[in-house]
């Protein structure tokens, strides 16, 4: 998919080389029909282009959609809430814990259905692994995910492997494979040794072939759904990652949150109390299902939400998506005013810096104070001129990013700021915060959206680092 799509976007979007070489993508597709073994995602358009360009008098066109899920469903990660009632929800771990030096275990001789117990684990090099680490499985699993039996004939971590693995303490374990453990597993057996020594669980790698003799981190950010004790989670391998410092540009999912379209809710599918009951005391656990939108809270709109040939989610190339960020300072600018062309040209010379291609204009209002304590938040803000906007893709960056919503004038519906930089092969970061910390210091965002296939938006736990 990344050949395909490599000439569908602009020479000069190159990597940023301070903190890391590559980026390898290592998530498997997010899709209505992807192999499951519970319930899978429902997508469904919200506006698609056919009918937003009779909406529109044939002016332009565009699309959107909601999704319904688990927070188990395909690439994925148990936090420490799934098995412990005390335990945090997702949004309450630390991102440092989800970006992790990985060493990689080759158990691919354990083929379709083999047991991976404590010697294979040596044998795959297990005693090196450095407290902290995130431990990674592979097994060539992954090869197999459109089979039949995919979920069911796969390699299974044994009650032995597991408690080397825990006095091992790595921060994480991660496998090719679904499930960890035994399958048919309603106790959960196996996760639950590695969980009660502090540890995550992470699920459905793919492509780890292409790490194998590399020295990387593993990354693997959850969405901020409050409440939750897993998510799906866009995975990838960061190749010679040199960042010292990381911070958290992502806002919270919650029930009554600002948006602009469609509020995502969700709902337990099985609590604590629910299953404790049913266990009678002896153990529990905690899933959700949730309702999510490609285009609420902090999200990255891909060109194909606005430009049917442009490039969608699932074909953005990651290492288009870590790029230096180049900030403009518009705290000065009030609700409802305008940033015109002369605003960034003013606020690059304040700053002595200048926006090449493939940088991350990254516009800077400190509008997210507003996210948590305003119901006119989507409203009530800052925008983008047309003219703004024309001036941003001239400069032709990666990413705008940006702790405003909607970027457009509130009351314009023509919305001209997202068709001129979507329509221009540009992607946009909205809802963020933290911008602050940016304005000192040569930093890069990184903004690994979940995998949706022909996704226009996606929200995503975006974050910023520096060397």
């Amino acid at each position: 998919m990344a050949e395909a799509s490599a000439g569908r976007y602009e020479p000069g979007w190159e990597l940023a080389m301070a903190i890391v070489d590559d980026v390898i993508d290592l998530s498997v597709p997010f899709y209505e029909g992807m192999p499951v073994d519970d319930v899978g995602p429902k997508i469904w358009e919200r506006l698609g282009y056919a009918y937003s360009r009779q909406l529109y008098q044939n002016t332009q066109s565009r699309a959107g959609r909601v999704f319904i899920t688990t927070d188990h469903t395909g690439t994925h990660i148990d936090g420490p809430l799934r098995f412990d009632p005390k335990g945090a929800p997702m949004e309450k771990v630390p991102l440092e814990r989800f970006l992790l030096p990985a060493r990689l275990l080759d158990l691919r001789s354990r083929h379709r259905a083999g047991l991976i117990d404590a010697a294979e684990l040596k044998k795959a090099g297990a005693e090196k692994l450095a407290k902290g680490e995130a431990a990674v499985l592979w097994t060539g699993h992954d090869l197999y995910l459109k089979d039949p039996d995919y979920f069911w004939n796969r390699p299974q971590l044994t009650k032995d492997g597991a408690e080397f693995l825990a006095k091992k303490k790595p921060g994480i374990v991660a496998a090719d494979f679904p499930g960890i453990g035994t399958p048919n597993d309603d106790r959960y057996e196996i996760k639950r040794i590695l969980h009660k020594a502090g540890i995550m669980t992470f699920e459905q790698l793919c492509n780890l072939a292409a790490v194998a003799g590399k020295k990387w981190h593993l990354y693997a950010g959850p969405l901020r759904v409050r409440g939750t004790a897993g998510s799906i989670v866009r995975a990838c391998a960061l190749v010679n990652w040199r960042a010292k410092e990381i911070v958290d540009l992502t806002l919270d999912t919650f029930p009554g949150m600002p948006t602009l379209g469609a509020v995502p809710s969700y709902w337990a599918r099985a609590s604590h109390d629910l299953t404790g009951f049913f266990y009678k005391g002896a153990l529990s656990y905690q899933t959700h299902s949730m309702m999510l939108t490609e285009h609420a809270g902090t999200h990255l709109d891909a060109p194909y939400h606005f430009k049917e040939s442009g490039l969608a989610i699932h074909e953005l190339p990651l290492t288009r998506l870590v790029v230096r960020a180049r900030v403009f300072d518009m705290t000065h600018k009030k609700p409802l005013e305008a940033i015109e062309p002369a605003d960034f040209e003013a606020a690059q010379r304040k700053a002595k810096m200048h926006l090449e291609p493939g940088d991350g204009a990254v516009v800077w209002t400190e509008h997210s104070k507003n996210y948590y304590t305003r119901p006119d938040y989507g409203d009530y803000r800052q925008f983008i001129s047309a003219a703004g906007a024309k001036w941003l893709v001239r400069q032709k960056p990666s990413i705008v990013i940006t702790d405003l919503v909607g970027l457009d004038e509130p009351v314009d519906i023509t919305s001209p700021v997202h068709n001129a930089v979507l329509r221009g092969g540009v992607c946009m970061l909205q809802v963020t915060t933290n911008i602050r910390r940016l304005a000192k210091g040569e930093w890069y965002v990184c903004a690994f959206p979940i995998k949706l296939v022909q996704g226009t938006g996606s929200p995503l736990r975006a974050f910023a680092a520096r060397a």
